[in-house]
Parts: C-alpha cells; structure tokens; sequence
C-alpha cells in the first residue's frame, strides 16, 4: 500500500525540478511511512514517486520496481489480490522477478499483454507504468476505484498523485475553484468522478486507464458492472452456493500479507460475515475491531462485542470520545482534500486510528449495501407508488405534519426520514434515490448561491446521472439505481472516506464484497433475490442464516453515523456561526447570507432538522478555509492562494 506521484512533461521533455517534486511527495507521507522512492528520466521529463506502507515483501519490495532490462518502471499503490496465480504463471512464461512484491506482477503482465494487462488483475490499485522503449505512460484505477488517482492536465504536461494535495504542493498547479463540482456536491454531498474541486484537476474513474504518447491522451475503459447482462436462471440455492463460494474466495485472498491483520466488526450483517469467514479461513485467532458510541441510538457494539465472544477474536473496541471528535472537526480538511459531507468519515478515522496501533492491514463489510440494495431507499422506492394513490388532501396533511413536527436527535428519527421522504416525491426514480440520501435541492442552491456565481454555473445537477446511463443500457429502474449508486455514491463518497480515513493511520482496508467476481456475479441476479417484497439483501441473508445468529440477521440496519443534529445545536454551535456569519459569508462571495441565517436559525430553534444542508456547508467551509482557492467570477480579486503561488 503506497501513494504515488508523477510529472511527465510530454512535449517539451524538461527535466523535473526535484525539490519541489519531493517536497510534494512527502505531503502523502501518511500513505507510506516505510520508504520512500524515486525514478528519474530527465531526457524524456519524467519523474515517478513513491511512499510505501510495507505490506507483501517487507525486504525486498521497495517502489520504483522494474522489469529484468530496467526499461519499464512502476511506482504503484494497493494490493494485487491474485499475485500467487500471477506469479506462478509468470515465472513459467520465463519472466524473472527480482522481489516478491505483488505490485511487480503488473510490470510482467505488461511485457505480455500491453495495456491490457489490467484485464488480469484482481486487487484494490492505482499505478503509473513509464515504458521507456516506446516513451509510453500508462495509468490505471482499480475496477471498483478503491484506490484514488489524481490528474491535471496543464503547461503541456500531466501530474498525477494519489491525493488532490500532494498535486497543490507543486507550486506550478493552479487552484482555482471548480463552480461545477461545488454545485454537484451541495447536492450528492461528494464530487462524482471524473471531476473534482479543483477546476482541472481529474479523477481518473474507477475501471479506467489513461495512456500519454507522443503527446496525445486517451482515457479508455476497460471495465464496468455489468448490470446491462442478462440475469442468471438460477435457483435460491444455486445463488446461496455459487455466492458462498465465491465470497470465501475473496476473503481468502485478502489474508495475503506478511503483516498482523484484523478486522471492522460493526455487528451488521456485512462485516460479521468477513469476519466469520476470515476466521474460518485463518489459522490464528482472528484481531476483530469495533467503535461503540454512547449515545444509544447511535451504539451497535453490543452486538459486536457478543459476536466477537462467539468467534473467540481476540476483541478490541474504542469507545467513541464527542469530545476528542469535536476537536477533530475543524481539521476535517486535513483528512480529506475535497468536500466531503458523510459524518461517518469521523467515526471511520477514529476505528481506523485505533486499530492502526496493533495491524497494518483491516478487513471491512464494504460494498454489500450497493450490491444487494441494502440501503432503505429500496424498499420505500417499492412503495412510492401507493404514495401516489393517496389522496391530494391526505397529501397535503402529511406535508403539514412534516412541517409542524419537531425534530429529534436520535439516529433516523421519524420526522427526519418524512421530511427526507417527501423532498423527493415527484421526481424520477434516479434522482429521487440521491435526493433522499444527499442535501441540497436545487431550488434551495437558487436561494444559497450568489446569483453571480449561478450565472457562471452552465452543466445541470444531474448530468452526471445521464452521463452514467448513456454509456450503457440498462432495462430496469431498480438496475439503474444500483449501478448509479455504485457509481456515484460507492465510488466517491464511500471508498474516499474509507480510504482517506485509514490512510492518515496509515492503515490499508480491504473489503471482500468489492471482488469483481461477486460483483459480476451479483449484477446478473434477478433483483428479487437482492430485494424481495420489502426484505433487502434476500440472497445474502439467505448466505448469512448459514453461518450468522438471527440477532445479526434480524437487527435493524444501522449506519456508522454521528448526533450532527445535537452537535449543531451545541458543540458545533459557535464553529457553525462563524463560518456562517455575514462578514465571513460576504467576504467569501460565494454564497447568500440571508437564506444561511434563516437555516441556521432554524435549525438553532429546533424549527427545523437542517443538519443535512448544514453539515455539507460547514465542511465545504472548513474546506474552503484550508485551501482558500481562487473564485472564478471574482475575476478582479486575487485570493491568498494565488499569491502564495506566485512566491
């Protein structure tokens, strides 16, 4: 597990200025405090660099690796889940490996297959290949994007880095505020690849590889979840055995390592089967690690703590400190270098932490909730149809009701998920399911947004959802929703959080649900086995009665959330004035002031649940204090940011 950086000045094949290369470098120290790295090619312009989290071949595995004649090298980040299969096939095929580093199996496959190597590979990765016979650069993103890659385009060169702050460390990089990315992710509460907060700068999208020749780029797909196949004929149990065995596989080959491992117990379905099947796969007694809150409402650690005692792991739970949390939040851009408003990203930072002081390496239940329609937007999308039978006067009672309702701070409370539910009635299946779990209408942005700032805003909210669906065509609603929330939600909200919270620990994350065999698998299921009548996840429940107690089966599904409704009203209460009061506000010239005071007070006055918009302003502002990037529309001013680039 590593973090990776890298210039190619393709056409006018300068070489890179060192220090400042390396200065950015270690600005992803976190990813890799073992070694460090660096590969220079002044004749061409290329710089590759390396932080490495020793995981496979402690000795021998440093980053830059290399091929038998030293004309192809890779700096790469992530784990190669079937490197032995690899490996095996390799050395038959005459190829030499001078480590036994998984990574250096990409390098092999490249001197076979070219950039169709990727085709090959099953594992959590993002690498930079340097082919220096054809003067080629070849970039490449995991199937599922666990592993983040950053581009920018500029100066008639390309830089890329595992995270968008190790590319703001060169001093050559403009930042100036993406205003297309910023009105997304008041709305999905994350930014959806390919685009992030930074106005040229990129996510290379999951599936993707990226090639630089002779000047030209070309980003070409070599991946995707096939829910546009047609579905299996297949019994129950066929599913229940087919998705057993190949579930078994995928926590089987992410036991590979030469370091302790562990694993997140949450006490959900999910991590419970990881962790029984990693127990049954391991020969030690299996490290399992779980987060316990104090708040009720909030806590699931009791039944993590009695499972854990069935699975005789050696236990260890962090009780989760508000306190310590609290002081956390103001650095919250420290964590992640975009805005990203899931709260659980504290507890998630927290586990991670406390886990990092005995493993280098954690399991987690990732990715099931997306595969199997896990979230409760399923079923209660099942019912929006008996909403619209309802009667118009009855309508209007609930909305009154909705209205009238005082909010509570418990997680999920009634008047919080009524109020979610008829924000979206109207709309479409699609962006109905990211109204509900996102913040922002676009009708509240019209009152938010400086109108000068909306005026310079010319893509729609949800272009990124049709975006997704002309690549492919898929039948069915349901199907639609779960590739776009694998996309969209999965992708850039889930696995950034995952990945940026465990990697400022230093801490790498695997998550056996993410396999692109289940995944494959899974997509080709009638979507009766994912969510039958109102009972989600039905096939894997049906895996789990075989190995899981009906207390884990039947507890009610509960997000890794915190009381952000209580924290806005107390602790966070003078971080939230600050960053909202009128001088703040105007002197930032980006949004309105009056309609944040009229949420705000609102929300103070427990008139209204308005955690949701809140919580996503006061990140962006934590954000936006941090990096302080130039405002395009204020094109007469010039931020600090600029100056200090200049400098």
């Amino acid at each position: 597990m590593c973090g990776i950086i890298g210039i190619y000045n393709f056409t006018s094949r300068e070489p890179v200025n060192r220090a400042p290369f390396e200065n950015a470098a270690s600005v992803i120290y976190h990813r890799g405090p073992d070694e460090f790295g660096y590969f220079y090619d002044d004749n061409e312009g290329v710089s590759l660099g390396s932080r490495r989290l020793s995981i496979i071949d402690l000795s021998t595995g440093k980053q830059p690796l290399y091929n038998e004649d030293n004309s192809m090298v890779l700096v790469g980040n992530g784990e190669i889940y079937n490197f032995p299969e690899l490996y095996d096939k390799l050395t038959a095929n005459g190829h030499k490996f001078k480590t036994r580093s998984d990574n250096e199996a990409i390098i092999h496959l490249y001197e076979m297959y070219g950039t169709k190597c990727v085709d090959h590979l099953n594992g959590m990765f993002a690498f930079a290949l340097w082919d220096r016979k054809k003067k080629l650069l070849f970039l490449a993103r995991d199937r599922m994007g666990v592993k983040p890659l950053y581009y920018a385009l500029q100066n008639n060169s390309i830089y890329f880095c595992s995270e968008i702050k190790g590319l703001l460390a060169l001093p050559f990089i403009k930042r100036e505020l993406n205003l297309e990315a910023l009105n997304k992710y008041l709305t999905f509460e994350n930014i959806p690849s390919p685009h992030s907060i930074i106005k040229n700068i990129f996510k290379l999208p999951a599936g993707y590889t990226l090639t630089v020749k002779d000047g030209n780029i070309k980003t070409e797909q070599y991946w995707d979840i096939p829910l546009d196949s047609p579905k299996l004929d297949i019994t129950e149990k066929e599913a229940v055995e087919e998705l057993e065995r190949l579930f078994r596989g995928a926590v089987k080959r992410r036991l590979l390592s030469d370091v302790p491992l562990g694993v997140f117990l949450s006490g959900g379905i999910d991590s419970s089967l990881v962790a029984k099947f990693m127990a049954e796969e391991s020969s030690e007694k299996i490290r399992t690690f779980s987060i316990g809150f104090h708040e009720k409402s909030f806590d699931e650690s009791k039944a993590a703590m009695r499972f854990a005692k069935e699975l005789k792991s050696e236990h260890n739970q962090f009780m989760f400190d508000s306190k310590e949390c609290l002081k956390l939040i103001p650095n919250i851009a420290n964590l992640v270098d975009e805005p990203l408003s899931d709260a659980s990203i504290l507890p998630t930072y927290f586990l991670s932490n406390f886990a990092s002081k005995q493993v280098k390496v954690c399991l987690g239940g990732d990715g099931g909730d997306e595969m199997f329609a896990g979230y409760q937007i399923f079923p209660v999308h099942k019912l929006i149809g008996l909403y619209d039978l309802i009667p118009r006067e009855f309508k209007k009672l609930l909305l009154f009701t909705a209205n009238t309702m005082p909010p509570k701070e418990t997680y999920l409370s009634f008047p919080f998920v009524l109020k979610q539910f008829l924000r979206g009635v109207g709309l479409s299946n699609e962006i109905r399911m990211f109204i509900w779990m996102g913040a922002y209408l676009d009708s509240e942005k019209k009152q938010l947004l400086n109108p000068e700032i909306q005026k310079t805003i010319q893509t729609n909210t949800f272009d990124i959802i049709r975006s997704h669906l002309n690549k492919k065509f898929i039948s069915t609603d349901v199907d639609r929703m779960l590739y776009l929330i694998s996309k969209i939600y999965l992708t850039d909200d889930i696995l950034v959080k995952v990945d940026r919270a465990s990697m400022a620990t230093s801490l790498e994350v695997r998550a056996p649900f993410l396999d692109y065999t289940i995944q494959e698998f899974a997509a080709q299921l009638p979507y009766d086995f994912k969510l039958n009548r109102l009972i989600s996840k039905y096939i894997l429940k049906k895996m789990a009665k075989r190995h899981l107690p009906d207390y884990i089966i039947n507890k009610r599904k509960q997000g890794f959330a915190i009381p952000v409704t209580k924290w806005l009203k107390h602790e966070l209460k003078d971080t939230l004035l600050n960053y909202t009061s009128k001088e703040y506000i105007e002197n930032q010239g980006l949004f309105n002031h009056d309609f944040i005071e009229k949420l705000v007070q609102n929300h103070l006055s427990e008139k209204w649940d308005n955690k949701k918009l809140l919580w996503n302003l006061l990140v962006f502002q934590l954000w936006y204090e941090k990096y302080k990037p130039s405002i395009p529309s204020l094109s007469g001013t010039e931020s600090n940011s600029e100056v200090l680039l200049k400098t």
